[in-house]
């Protein structure tokens, strides 16, 4: 169901308390990437187990666990009270269930259903009984979060590309009221512990910043206006602090607040990304998801500042990490993936895979004669180019460097593949004999380039860097090497496509009202307007030029759509509840294939170009990543990944004591 937009803009007063000052390092050490402790590895215990998808942990106040879990089926809530029981549900049907979040009593949960693509608030008791529909028909919600006093639940709502905070009362017997209004809200609602206010993250300045406001609605407050985003901002149990993820001194860190006016400081900082922090409920430690070595882990620091340490240090991925009520345990999801190639006919048939060892295989790219398929591997390396015949199997690897590669792309005679690395310490152009042989950077600057593209007659590279300005626009150089030019200068997202002459590139940029649309630049600058309304999305020229097919997202869901180029007549070509994206036509022109639905379940699509229904062409279970047509229309390879998660806890009380100790 699509809704209109709403028509109405309001301009909030703001308060900045932080983010142009200098922060007050001097009663504080931030924990870094190198002054980590490396304390032993607490063992962990197994919560749940078997081929499921088990997400979105959280603990009770008497330490019981509700989560949400896949495994008969539907998404389902179910509660574990230890490792030695089974899990109970609580809800039945094949409703989409998410977010689930305990009442303060802990008597209720409430989550997030979805029925026919229409995503609403419900409560329900912890035995299962007494289910309470809080919305009717809203639609576009997620992320519910109780007030202390268990009256009340706020929630992010997003419609017509607009997005606020809204709360309802828990009893059912009023209508949602709507917090904000600025349109721009990005998540993040948490309410202080005295329930008073509401902190969320908001985009006014086009920068993500912390705002509050007050639990019952009123004039918003903007918390920090510095050099950089803030985000996933959660409250001190004392309601004095918040911890925060900003990237204001480059990579993104925890960082820390009073709400009395003090500059915010550092609590981690180095060439670590750090993410998701948790406080302890004893208000001593945060929690935070960190990715060191390309391998992403959970860690704890003292909320004081100083050293880090790992709890958990292996290639799995962990997930919505939560606190035991005593503060002496961690719980979190642990996911274990297994992607793979597989090829199949356009009518769904002969599906079969292509890759069967265990190294990750992605991003496939077809050669222009339909010989062979360039993916990225992790055999002999982190992301490193491998092809593959479709003939008899043979598989040779191109490159080999422990900062991996992206964005393979085969130059239209087949004999080079160019690609993105950061092997010389920063991202550049390279290109590689695709038979084998050395690499040959084409690229040198300190700005990032990445997303090269070929042009139609292969003596053009288009990529997108950083170089001049710190923002990201569409640069061309020959393929051959040389100086590269600046070919827009309004901003560009990655990946742009060249039009079948060769004398356009369409890209994504933000129009006059901060949504991203397609454009269209042609080799002198000159840029158009491809779309306008919505937020466009991934985007594809036919094959003769004279269409675009891109998705747009009009509030819920994204949806395909097809417009002429230059007249600028659009069609909506798909209705369908879940997402569709990554839209790309069949050599022919006659088809088009796309990603329907959400990770970890995304399938491969087909639909006619002018519309019809649509044929769901993977069948083997999973989620398909990336996919590229055989340059003959007969058939797709694509990347599939396979994904178990179960949820473990971990007894943090020895290294917490370690770290004390220091």
């Amino acid at each position: 169901m699509k809704r209109r937009a709403w028509r109405y803009y309001v301009v909030l007063p703001v308060m900045t308390l932080a983010g142009c000052q200098e922060p007050d390092m001097s009663r504080r050490t931030p924990s870094s990437s190198g002054s980590s402790l490396r304390l032993p590895i607490p063992p962990r215990e197994r919560l749940t187990s078997g081929p499921a998808i088990d997400e979105f942990v959280e603990f009770s106040p008497a330490g019981r666990v509700v989560f949400v879990s896949n495994r008969d089926g539907a998404p389902r809530l179910r509660t574990l009270s230890s490792a030695r029981d089974e899990p109970v549900a609580l809800t039945d049907g094949d409703d989409v269930v998410i977010s689930p979040v305990w009442s303060p009593s802990g008597d209720r949960v409430a989550y997030v259903a979805a029925t026919d693509g229409v995503a609403d608030l419900w409560i329900v008791d912890t035995d299962g009984s007494d289910p309470q529909q809080l919305t009717t028909e809203l639609g576009g919600l997620r992320n519910p979060q109780w007030a202390p006093d268990g009256t009340t639940v706020v929630f992010l709502r997003s419609e017509d590309a607009q997005a606020d905070l809204w709360s309802v009362a828990a009893s059912g017997d009023q209508e949602p009221q709507r917090l904000t209004t600025s349109g721009t809200v990005r998540g993040g609602a948490r309410w202080s512990p005295d329930g008073r206010r509401i902190v969320y993250v908001d985009m006014v300045s086009r920068r993500r910043s912390l705002w509050t406001v007050p639990g019952e609605g009123g004039v918003a407050r903007q918390l920090t206006d510095g050099d950089g985003d803030d985000d996933q901002a959660e409250w001190a149990p004392d309601g004095r602090r918040l911890a925060f993820v900003s990237n204001r001194a480059g990579n993104p860190d925890i960082w820390m607040m009073t709400v009395d006016g003090e500059p915010p400081w550092p609590v981690t900082e180095g060439f670590a990304n750090d993410f998701d922090p948790r406080w302890s409920p004893d208000g001593q430690w945060v929690a935070f998801r960190s990715i060191r070595d390309d391998q992403p882990d959970v860690w704890v620091v003292s909320a004081d500042g100083g050293p880090a340490a790992a709890v958990t240090r292996d290639p799995l991925e962990e997930a919505t990490v939560r606190w035991s009520p005593e503060s002496g345990a961690l719980a979190f999801s642990v996911a274990e993936r297994r992607t793979w190639l597989w090829s199949v006919d356009i009518d769904g048939v002969g599906e079969r895979p292509l890759t069967t060892d265990s190294s990750a295989a992605r991003e496939p790219v077809v050669s222009p004669d339909g010989t062979r398929v360039a993916f990225l591997s992790g055999r002999g390396g982190s992301g490193d180019i491998h092809v593959l015949s479709l003939r008899d199997g043979a598989r040779q690897q191109l490159t080999s460097d422990p900062t991996g590669a992206a964005s393979p792309r085969w130059s239209p005679d087949g004999t080079q593949i160019a690609f993105e690395s950061s092997r010389q310490g920063n991202s550049d152009v390279w290109i590689v004999p695709s038979t084998g042989g050395e690499a040959v950077q084409l690229t040198r600057h300190q700005g990032r380039d990445v997303g090269p593209a070929w042009s139609p007659d292969g003596s053009t590279l288009a990529f997108t860097s950083n170089r001049d300005d710190q923002m990201f626009n569409i640069w061309l150089m020959p393929a051959v090497g040389g100086s590269a030019r600046r070919l827009t200068t309004m901003g560009a997202a990655p990946d742009p496509r060249w039009h079948p002459a060769g004398h356009t590139l369409l890209f994504r940029a933000p129009g006059e009202d901060g949504q991203e649309q397609v454009w269209q630049v042609g080799m002198t600058g000159v840029v158009e307007p491809v779309t306008r309304g919505g937020y466009s999305a991934r985007m594809d020229y036919a094959p003769d030029g004279r269409s675009v097919v891109y998705q747009r997202h009009d509030g819920v869901g994204f949806d395909l759509w097809v417009i002429t180029v230059p007249a600028r007549r659009d069609r909506r070509l798909t209705t369908n509840p879940e997402d569709e994206a990554w839209p790309k036509w069949s050599p022919d022109g006659s088809r088009i294939a796309f990603l329907s639905g959400e990770t970890p379940n995304r399938q491969l699509q087909l639909t006619d170009a002018t519309g019809g229904s649509v044929t769901r062409v993977s069948r083997v279970p999973g989620d398909v990543d990336s996919f590229d047509w055989l340059p003959d229309g007969s058939g797709l390879v694509y990347s599939l990944t396979e994904t178990t998660a179960n949820l473990w806890r971990v007894d943090v009380e020895p290294l917490l004591r370690g770290l004390a100790a220091e």
